[in-house]
């Protein structure tokens, strides 16, 4: 928008960030890009394009719309890339498969990033392939430990980031199958941090624009620590003080 640019999104899913984020945060991030100018169309499933003078001119949807257009970006993820590992024999299943020193099958082998899948993620307690600068960190250290014989270091809660215009969103620990959202902050304001709860504990946080906070967040998280929702919500309370009495 900042190049003058009339720009529309074509989403797959009912909402933005549905896979990583509450409702409630869609609907913040959707009010934010249209009130930039920003077209949002979701639920729209790219059927193909249409070209002139070897160029984009439209882009058409499953369900007969088709939108003009002379630049297209396409965001559709990635596929990891286990060519060499299984030319070399080793155990993939949508990337190559790890132990929690990030080594594969092969003992001498080990592999880190994207392309990787933990067979049981230290933190997670799951089967998962994360797709995260601190993941691919994390992995290296793990790498470098078991290289020269000391201990693994623990696994911790993965965490991301997104800039947006000047919100910055950061998020840690993943939020599917939450079961009770609370807000800290003001959303109007675009200044607040949401903590997902599982059981009484919080399993996630997304802050936008919340830095120190977000740092508190993640030990929260990574403790797994149980903290009333109205204390949470409650910011004449500092969530150091918060930390401090869960912790007790």
């Amino acid at each position: 928008m900042k190049r003058g640019l009339a720009v529309t999104v074509l989403e797959a899913a009912p909402r933005v960030l549905a896979r990583v984020t509450a409702p409630a945060l869609s609907d913040f991030y959707e009010r934010v890009h249209r009130e930039a100018g920003v077209e949002i169309r979701t639920g729209e499933m790219v059927s193909g394009f249409t070209a002139k003078d070897g160029r984009v001119a439209s882009v058409h949807c499953a369900n007969g719309e088709s939108f003009p257009a002379d630049f297209v970006l396409i965001g559709i993820g990635l596929v990891p890339n286990t060519e060499l590992a299984e030319g070399a024999g080793l155990n993939v299943d949508d990337g190559i498969v790890v132990d929690e020193a990030s080594r594969t099958s092969d003992p001498d082998i080990y592999a880190i990033g994207d392309c990787v899948m933990h067979a049981h993620h230290g933190f997670l307690q799951r089967k998962i392939r994360l797709e995260s600068v601190p993941n691919a960190l994390e992995q290296a250290r793990a790498v470098a430990a078991s290289i020269t014989g000391r201990p693994i270091p623990a696994a911790t809660a993965p965490w991301f980031w997104s800039d947006q215009y000047d919100l910055k969103l950061q998020m840690v620990g993943l939020s599917d199958g939450y079961e009770e959202l609370v807000i800290r902050g003001d959303m109007a304001a675009s200044s607040f941090i949401a903590f997902y709860l599982k059981d009484g504990r919080i399993i996630a946080a997304d802050s936008v624009n919340r830095l120190g906070d977000f740092m508190a967040a993640k030990r929260l998280v990574g403790d797994r620590m149980e903290i009333a929702p109205a204390r949470l919500a409650d910011e004449s309370v500092p969530l150091k003080l918060l930390m401090r009495a869960a912790a007790a």
